[in-house]
């Protein structure tokens, strides 16, 4: 099926706006990055405070409460030293019109993203050393200098949460996702009961209705059509349905290769991770799931002890990326633990899809089927 008039103008913006960033030879060193990043609590409460100062406040923010503003801000650090450890400035290009529709669909005024920005750079210029300021500043001179650029991009392009869903299965996912906003747990207990009875069933009904329809709660929430408890509350749902309907799927004879999966540390976002561990562990493999937020020592003793053939390893929120980069390097660097394969995904990565090359792993799955696909072609390898 060829794109759309409306796709092709949203890709030909980006790849315009994509082409004037490459021209612009962004650099951020080693010495750079860790000098933000060391500085980032000084850095925050700078802008935390020129913002609050502002004499037009209510202006920019609308009627949110100004810890939002400052949870933005906190997030942009983050951030910003995700792009700059790994010299990734196209992720400006996805993220930053996210987060321009995101705040603006609240109540923010575009122009508190210029405000915003220039405080940004005047808050590096006045607290990192000479050489790490030059190398940062262009950054945020080449956000300033594309702020209209971003608020096109914000108000054509889709959100990079949103996942089309074929149309032979758009009303199970219609009916799941009505079910979850209701937060009726029962009605979407009795969904699974009665469509899944086998490995084919799970992975269909995990990839088709599940997961699509969480993505589309997190549009929702992004949109400001429901709240953070509401889209909580969805994401509870859908982990205890998953945990009920464990016992029901036939699983194959257990190999003894094992897998373990986690999320990074600070990462929280767990189900999509969840669904691959189900999926695997269906087929019949040893798998070790983690869950959220494992932090990376604990991790390390875990792999240590049990040497796995597979890591996988899930990020959603993109500031996370930098803890992948780490815990690879890590296992790098132990001889033990060097012929460990490394899979990354998550939402992330499906936005940056040659990110995880950059990263030094081994793979990257989009979803849980490639994910499947992949841990069996790498165990006939092994």
């Amino acid at each position: 099926m060829g794109e759309t008039l409306e796709q092709l103008v949203n890709k030909a913006q980006e790849e315009l706006v994509q082409e004037e960033l490459a021209q612009e030879e962004l650099y951020a060193s080693s010495e750079s990055a860790l000098a933000y990043e060391k500085a980032k609590e000084t850095l925050i409460d700078k802008v935390n405070g020129a913002l609050t100062r502002h004499p037009h406040l209510e202006q920019l923010i609308g009627l949110n409460p100004i810890q939002m503003m400052y949870d933005n801000h906190r997030d942009h650090a983050n951030f910003m030293v995700t792009v700059l450890k790994l010299n990734a400035f196209e992720m400006l290009v996805r993220i930053v019109p996210w987060v321009y529709r995101t705040y603006h669909r609240r109540g923010f005024s575009y122009h508190y993203f210029l405000e915003e920005l220039t405080a940004w750079q005047e808050a590096v210029k006045i607290t990192l050393d000479e050489r790490s300021a030059e190398e940062i500043i262009p950054v945020y001179g080449w956000l300033l200098a594309h702020h209209e650029d971003m608020i096109k991009l914000s108000e054509e392009k889709g959100s990079p949460f949103f996942l089309p869903v074929s149309p032979e299965w758009q009303k199970q996912k219609d009916r799941f996702l009505a079910f979850l906003l209701k937060g009726d747990f029962d009605s979407c207990l009795r969904m699974f009961q009665r469509v899944v009875h086998g490995q084919e069933d799970l992975r269909n009904f995990y990839l088709r209705v599940v997961q699509p329809a969480l993505y589309e709660v997190g549009v929702l929430w992004e949109e400001g059509k429901i709240s953070v408890a509401e889209e909580h509350l969805a994401t509870a749902i859908v982990g205890g349905v998953m945990a009920s309907i464990y016992t029901r799927v036939p699983r194959s004879l257990k190999s003894k290769k094992k897998v373990v999966l986690t999320a990074t540390p600070h990462e929280f976002h767990e189900v999509g991770c969840r669904m691959v561990a189900d999926l695997l562990e269906a087929e019949g493999w040893n798998v070790m799931y983690l869950g959220a937020n494992t932090p990376q020592d604990e991790l390390l003793k875990l792999l240590r002890k049990n040497t796995p053939r597979i890591l996988g390893i899930s990020v959603t929120m993109p500031f996370n990326l930098p803890y992948v980069k780490e815990i690879i390097t890590r296992l790098g660097a132990e001889k033990g633990l060097q012929e460990v394969r490394i899979m990354v995904g998550g939402v992330a990565f499906n936005m940056f899809p040659g990110l995880w090359h950059k990263l030094g792993a081994h793979g990257w799955a989009e979803d849980g089927q490639a994910a499947t696909a992949l841990v069996r072609q790498w165990m006939d390898e092994t």
